[in-house]
């Protein structure tokens, strides 16, 4: 009798218990999910999965237990991770308890390597429960609890679909440090006088304001009295030179003809020289004199066109709040007219430049040499590119310097690392350049014999700093950069609040940004701060409207749900990088435009 009640008393336990397993199952679609943010987002190339899960009351049986697994799906493939354990009041064993009566709530959170292609990803999971008197430590897998605890599946749910990786999108290259160079192109000029122009004109007026204010015929009288006293220089060279605004081609042709009219005013002063050296010398035919004399002078015209290379010198001398912006334009931008058009988007900066700058530089200029002439850039560059071995180690760092073309560039160092292997100013320039270029390797190369040559110098400190920065290392990026500011490095300092903004503390990155207004970095920290508008007027005044900042506008205007200008920026972004269109299409931040036929337009690929 009492065996029998024994047996009557344990099957009906058991079905209890069945019957608790089966209700939680059946009422499983009343377990909330909430994953936070959604859709899940990266931080640092790692996809962080953080969600919340809310058990209601009277659901979670006292002796079951529930086997959690999120699963990231992509097309690339499946990762499991890691599993969590809830378990009812009775159950021994490791796990998170949620109470029968009132229910509970849970927080799940892990993270792994995100890999292009898992932006259309999904957090999936399917709870397995159980019942025991305790809890399966050893699983690692669903499958472990279903085989050995007769698990049953309570059917899947999805916790966020997409990822956003917007945090990539902050700009490491920061201030590269490129070491100063010791060339001066002015060495053998003994004096130099200059006309001044008109905008757009080549016409003479001595009483132009700029010719009035460096008394332009003054300084021709100067001249004339130099040679009086010294006698004929060896060389003379004249130039002409335009702004850098408008037509390229048209101030090509200005520079010419302003090369000719200061031409034509050497010819009258050399004229009166002549005239009294002849009379001085007592000659007996004074047009011969002349004659003679002028055979011996070497005369050299040159029309340079637009001068950027004063215009950059003049810029980095001058008081002009965003000057460090506008001389990283002219360094990178290849494309004049878009170098022009970048420039001229920041009204009042643009206002100060031809107040204060283009006008010195619509000139001519006599230059007279007493001993061998420096070469000019144009011979420099020429030089450089048929035979680098004629040239000083000066020379060729100077040519380096005012190449624009970072390719070109990367040539000069390198050849002048293999020819003057001893000059740590090369080695660091090369390295900062193959950063510039993405070729970390090389960079290493590079910088590794630039600090065994001159291990304390800031910049070939700051620019470790950023080779560590960019491979992850912050905490050694974090000491070069510190050691940089150390030596002097003003560059390290700006390059600081990328080390925040790399490990998402964006209310400190953007403290430290506040003193470099109108900047990419800065705008990134402030939409990422959710500050949206203040970040779109950082971006409209950014000098570079180069596709990066067209792209984190277009993100910024999504936010905002501002189609026509969400759309806008995107198109001005992709029609300078087409790869953007890959990018947009599958980027969560427009996941609300996805199925908008204008949107389809704009990011559809030419080979689809």
């Amino acid at each position: 009798m009492r065996r029998t009640l024994f047996v009557f008393m344990l099957i009906s336990v058991l079905l209890t218990g069945c019957n608790g397993l089966k209700k939680m199952k059946s009422n499983a679609n009343k377990v909330r999910y909430a994953a936070n943010p959604n859709p899940v987002e990266t931080m640092d190339d790692k996809v962080m999965v953080k969600f919340t899960g809310q058990i209601p009351e009277k659901y979670f049986d006292k002796n079951c237990v529930m086997f959690i697994q999120p699963v990231f799906t992509w097309e690339g493939g499946n990762i499991p991770l890691e599993p969590m354990t809830l378990k009812g009041e009775k159950v021994d064993g490791d796990g998170t308890i949620i109470n029968y009566a009132n229910g509970g709530r849970f927080t799940y959170s892990d993270m792994f390597d995100f890999k292009p292609g898992m932006e259309t990803g999904r957090v999936v999971l399917n709870p397995v429960g159980y019942r025991d008197v305790r809890t399966n430590e050893d699983a690692r897998f669903a499958d472990d609890v279903k085989r050995d605890n007769r698990g049953v599946e309570f059917g899947p749910v999805l916790i966020s679909e997409g990822v956003n990786n917007t945090s990539s999108m902050v700009d490491i290259k920061g201030n590269i440090s490129i070491s100063p160079v010791n060339y001066n192109k002015t060495q053998g000029i003994v004096e130099t006088a200059d006309i001044y122009f008109n905008g757009g004109t080549s016409e003479l007026d001595w009483n132009f304001a700029m010719n009035q204010k460096f008394d332009a015929q003054g300084s021709l009288q100067h001249l004339k009295r130099v040679m009086l006293e010294q006698g004929l220089p060896k060389q003379i060279s004249i130039t002409g030179w335009a702004s850098p605004e408008g037509e390229e081609s048209n101030n090509v042709g200005v520079s010419k003809n302003r090369a000719d009219v200061a031409t034509a005013q050497l010819n009258k002063v050399l004229d009166e020289v002549l005239t009294i050296m002849a009379r001085r010398a007592k000659a007996k035919d004074v047009e011969y004199y002349k004659y003679e004399q002028l055979k011996k002078l070497i005369i050299t015209t040159r029309a340079s066109g637009e001068d950027w290379v004063h215009f950059v010198v003049m810029v980095e001398a001058s008081e002009i709040q965003d000057k460090h912006a506008i001389i990283n334009i002219v360094e990178t931008q290849q494309n004049l007219v878009k170098r022009e058009q970048m420039i001229r988007n920041m009204a009042e900066v643009y206002t100060e430049l031809n107040d204060e700058i283009f006008p010195n530089l619509r000139r001519a200029q006599i230059a007279l040499y007493y001993s061998e002439a420096r070469k000019t850039d144009a011979e420099l560059a020429k030089q450089a590119s048929i035979n680098p071995a004629k040239l000083s180690f000066d020379e060729l760092m100077y040519t380096a310097y005012i190449n624009y073309n970072y390719d070109t560039k990367l040539k000069y160092y390198k050849w002048a690392t293999e020819n003057h292997p001893q000059e740590w100013a090369a080695w660091n320039n090369a390295g900062a350049i193959s950063f510039y270029l993405d070729d970390y390797d090389e960079c290493e190369r590079y910088l590794n014999v630039a600090r065994d040559l001159n291990p304390h110098n800031p910049d070939v400190l700051n620019n470790t700093g950023l080779l560590c920065l960019a491979r992850k290392d912050y905490a050694l990026a974090k000491y070069y950069f510190e050691e940089a500011k150390r030596q002097g490095s003003n560059d390290a300092d700006a390059n600081v609040p990328i080390l925040n903004l790399k490990r998402g503390n964006y209310n400190d990155a953007q403290k430290a940004l506040k003193g470099n207004p109108c900047t990419y970095n800065l705008a990134f920290a402030q939409l990422m701060n959710e500050e949206t508008q203040t970040a779109i007027r950082t971006l409209d005044c950014c000098l570079d409207q180069n596709k990066d900042v067209n792209y984190l506008r277009a993100v910024a205007y999504a936010r905002l749900g501002d189609k026509v200008n969400c759309l806008k920026s995107l198109k001005a972004s992709i029609d300078e990088d087409y790869e953007y269109k890959r990018k947009a299409a599958v980027d969560t931040e427009f996941k609300e435009y996805w199925d908008d036929e204008e949107f389809k337009l704009i990011v559809k690929l030419y080979n689809d």
